[in-house]
């Protein structure tokens, strides 16, 4: 298991949460997500992406407020082909695809980088659900991003204005026996 989804409190809680509504299956169903029953904290990270031909059509049906600040926009709606061009959202169109093909949850990591000092990290969590199938039909994504300077530029601006680093993407094993802690205890 990737050490940084556990390092994170809040891509933690998010992963602990899929894990209880998948139980044995190999991945959740949609209807298992329910908003109401997350911890309300974590709604302004998430995204619920639907996928289309196999992962190479998505669409945003919902964006939390946190994500659409950060991104400059709300792609609520919206296709990810039909979003401004740029190496951020080819980078998200790959690991959607990454988690179509592999059903399973994927742990990704890039950054933006501009002037001397600039840096914005991102971490991503994608974790899939079934429409009731053996496939993916939508991937409901974590993501958080942090910077050492207080107003960071939005992804927006630095799509056109700084260069973009893709970083680790790997899929998060998580063995049946594996004893995770109450989500309670990661969600200060």
């Amino acid at each position: 298991m990737s050490r940084e989804v556990f390092s994170h409190a809040t891509l933690s809680a998010l992963l602990l949460y899929w894990q209880e509504k998948r139980g044995a299956r190999r991945m959740p169903a949609r209807h298992d997500i329910d908003p109401i029953e997350m911890d309300k904290r974590l709604l302004p990270h998430l995204m619920l992406c639907e996928l289309a031909e196999h992962g190479n059509i998505v669409r945003f049906r919902l964006v939390g407020t946190s994500l659409a600040k950060r991104l400059g926009f709300d792609p609520t709606g919206q296709r990810l082909a039909d979003l401004p061009k740029g190496d951020y959202f080819d980078f998200l169109g790959k690991v959607l695809r990454r988690t179509y093909s592999e059903a399973a949850p994927l742990y990704g990591e890039s950054s933006f980088s501009w002037s001397a000092k600039g840096r914005l990290d991102a971490r991503h969590l994608l974790l899939p659900l079934s429409a009731g199938g053996a496939e993916p039909a939508i991937v409901l994504m974590g993501a958080t991003f942090s910077s050492d300077e207080v107003f960071p530029p939005q992804i927006r601006t630095l799509n056109t204005t700084a260069q973009h680093h893709p970083g680790k993407c790997e899929v998060v094993v998580l063995s049946p026996a594996e004893v995770l802690p109450s989500r309670k205890s990661h969600i200060a």
